[in-house]
């Protein structure tokens, strides 16, 4: 039998007046959140347009 996947996309936004901050704290417990129930991270990619980032794409996996 093959191994199956579900998979799942988290995008964390920055903080701060001109969203230019990230917390590393903040940022630790989401992803911790998610390893705790069994997701793998696979991919992490800055969505950045004209020099700025506008966020970070997570995409997770767990087998079913």
């Amino acid at each position: 039998m093959k191994k199956r996947f579900e998979y799942k996309t988290v995008v964390i936004e920055p903080k701060g007046f001109w969203k230019t901050r990230y917390e590393p704290a903040e940022m630790d417990k989401i992803l911790n959140q998610y390893g705790n129930e069994g997701w793998e991270l696979v991919t992490a990619e800055s969505r950045d347009y004209g020099g700025s980032s506008y966020g970070i794409i997570y995409t997770f996996k767990r087998e079913l």
